[in-house]
């Protein structure tokens, strides 16, 4: 048995990609280090590719995320949002345009505005904005961390401002 003195790191490594026999020859007839072959007993046989340590498997390399590019014309939206919230928050009524629709309309301009600011959300696109996959958003709200309803159909909306709240109370990822 091969003492830790005795033990070849790279002759480690290779004889976890190396199908080897105890005699320390692999498949090929060529020779590899006998440090890194341990052997069983006679008694049960003999075993290919046992090793002292577990193999190591291979991993894939992290890479830093890469930097978003926002598009102009994404960049002027953000920008002008402070303005365009302000223009909204301004109090006009609807009567002049109510005398170019009959029968009324189907909303408030209160309720536009809301619509407009605090957007319903799919499930899909509530776990686009999280980050996270759609069965965690599933889980969220099973568990009432993240508020929402439900349509006549079953599905699953979020308020923007909801998921907003979720994100400031727990991060994208709460603890249980």
């Amino acid at each position: 048995m091969a003492t830790p003195k005795d033990f070849d790191p790279l002759a480690y490594i290779e004889s976890a990609f190396l199908d080897t026999n105890p005699t320390g020859a692999n498949r090929n007839g060529g020779a590899t280090s006998a440090s890194a072959i341990v052997t069983e007993p006679a008694s049960k046989g003999v075993r290919f590719r046992k090793t002292a340590l577990s193999a190591p498997r291979p991993r894939r390399v992290k890479t830093e995320p890469e930097e978003q590019v926002i598009d102009h014309e994404f960049k002027a939206v953000l920008e002008n949002l402070p303005r365009t919230i302000g223009f909204l928050g301004q109090f006009f009524n609807d009567s002049v345009t109510a005398h170019y629709y009959q029968g009324g309309f189907q909303e408030t301009r209160q309720d536009l505005i809301r619509r407009l600011l605090d957007p319903e959300l799919t499930l899909e696109e509530a776990s686009r904005l999280l980050g996270v996959c759609p069965a965690t958003v599933r889980r969220y709200t099973n568990r009432g961390w993240l508020d929402h309803h439900r349509t006549q159909g079953g599905q699953r909306r979020f308020r923007l401002s909801s998921v907003v709240k979720f994100v400031e109370a727990h991060g994208r990822t709460p603890q249980s």
